[in-house]
């Protein structure tokens, strides 16, 4: 009997990730910076969750956090809150939030919102992880 070739059988776990620096961000003028990530989620993906590895602490405005959305939806893909102005080896971002599947690529966004002015978070690092299955 032969095997049945299937891509999303035969590789159903992936991932995107991407180190990302504070210098890296937009600021938005506001409360808000936002940084899209290269690499898209692929269609047909449904997510699994997002972690955070590596992080060098942010610092300035420690009020801030950082949520991974879809650009529409700012927390797509988290619930947490996880400091990102403590060092740490690796913090979940909690279970993702909104749909969790993908009928088209999406790049994912990250924002870091402070209380008063994004100006105010003045460096840091972190490096970002969401899985999925397809």
């Amino acid at each position: 009997m032969g095997k049945l070739l299937n891509a999303k059988l035969d590789n159903p776990v992936g991932y995107i990730e991407e180190y990302v620096t504070r210098a890296q961000f937009t600021d938005g003028g506001s409360t808000s910076g936002t940084y899209v990530l290269k690499t898209a989620i692929p269609v047909g993906a449904h997510v699994l969750g997002t972690t955070y590895t590596q992080i060098t602490g942010f610092t300035g405005d420690t009020s801030a956090v950082m949520t991974v959305g879809d650009g529409s939806d700012v927390d797509r893909y988290n619930t947490g809150t996880p400091s990102v102005f403590t060092t740490a080896s690796a913090v979940s971002a909690g279970a993702p939030s909104g749909t969790l599947g993908h009928a088209a690529a999406v790049y994912p966004t990250l924002t870091v919102t402070s209380a008063s002015d994004f100006t105010n978070v003045t460096a840091g690092a972190v490096n970002v992880k969401i899985a999925y299955i397809l």
